[in-house]
């Protein structure tokens, strides 16, 4: 069975709570382990905060979590600058990209679009 959750939020500091009890929540009704639904947490936590760091604060980003089967997607779109953080392997000195890094050690594959003018983030978790 399918199911599917989502939520929007304006790209604040402030709403950074809201998106980790969503994607918790999110996950715990898809019954996923303690350990999964943190190692999913932690890559979104990391994920919005770049957005919200770089991003305009009165831009909305859109988050998606969707199970299909054992696959759980995370799906992120905000309008911005393009960023690809698929191009990026290893953490090397920078800090921008040991978060993507670290982002890639939580996920089981990440993918980049840009479509109408919006980032499109998608995290994949194999559970």
């Amino acid at each position: 069975m399918n199911e599917h959750f989502g939520m929007g939020i304006r790209g604040k500091v402030e709403n950074l709570p809201l998106v980790s009890n969503f994607i918790g929540n999110s996950m715990l009704k898809f019954g996923l382990s303690e350990y999964e639904q943190l190692q999913i947490q932690m890559a979104v936590d990391e994920a919005i905060n770049n957005i919200i760091k770089h991003g305009d604060p009165e831009d909305k980003i859109q988050i998606k979590c969707k199970k299909e089967g054992k696959k759980i997607k995370i799906i992120i779109e905000n309008k911005g600058e393009q960023f690809n953080p698929s191009n990026k392997n290893s953490p090397n000195d920078n800090p921008g990209e040991m978060k993507v890094y670290f982002i890639k050690k939580n996920m089981n594959k990440v993918e980049y679009g840009f479509k109408d003018g919006k980032n499109v983030l998608t995290l994949i978790k194999y559970v």
